[in-house]
C-alpha cells in the first residue's frame, strides 16, 4: 500500500517515502512531491486516536498432541 497526500504547493500527488515509529501510537512520515518541476519534500504526523496503546500479543502455547482412544 503507498501512503499518497497532496503536496501543499502545487496540489500534486506527493508520495511517502520514509516512516519513522515515533511512540507505540505515532509515525512520521515524509513525502514527495510526484511533480518533477515542485519536487517539494514534507513531513507529516500520524497519530492513533485514541491513544491507547495496543494491546500486547500473548506468547504462543505449545500445542498438545490429541490422545484418542481406539
Amino acid at each position: 500500500m503507498r501512503f499518497t497526500i497532496a503536496c501543499p504547493h502545487c496540489s500534486a500527488r506527493g508520495i511517502a517515502r520514509a516512516m519513522e515509529k515515533k511512540s507505540e501510537t505515532e509515525w512520521e512520515i515524509d513525502f514527495q512531491c510526484d511533480d518533477v518541476t515542485c519536487g517539494h519534500t514534507y513531513r507529516t504526523k500520524l497519530e492513533m486516536y485514541p491513544p491507547e496503546v495496543p494491546i500486547p500479543k500473548r506468547e504462543r502455547r505449545s500445542t498438545q498432541a490429541f490422545e484418542f482412544d481406539l
